[in-house]
């Protein structure tokens, strides 16, 4: 259960992550930094840059830890249920 409870977890955040990230690069596409001199737009630029590839990086991570708890939890169901054979060498 607990593997199904952090897979939807993750999946959620990821959703939000990836709302997020949209409106980012969306509001810095429609709103790009205007500065006079070359230094401040190379800074801003760099910071918008790394801002949102932040921000997808959160997006992949959430999303590729919610499909590996996935896949963990479907193993988990299939893998307990059937009983593993004692060996002869097993005193139990």
């Amino acid at each position: 259960m607990s593997f199904l409870s952090g897979a939807l977890t993750a999946g959620l955040l990821s959703w939000l992550c990836l709302g997020l990230s949209r409106r980012m690069a969306l509001y810095y596409a429609l709103h790009p930094p205007h500065y006079s001199s070359a230094i401040a737009q190379s800074i801003a630029t760099a910071l918008k840059t790394l801002i949102v590839g932040m921000a997808f990086l959160a997006t992949f991570s959430f999303g590729f830890i919610a499909l590996g708890l996935t896949l963990v939890f479907v193993r988990s169901l299939f893998s307990g249920s059937a009983p593993t054979p004692a060996s002869p060498e097993d005193p139990t």
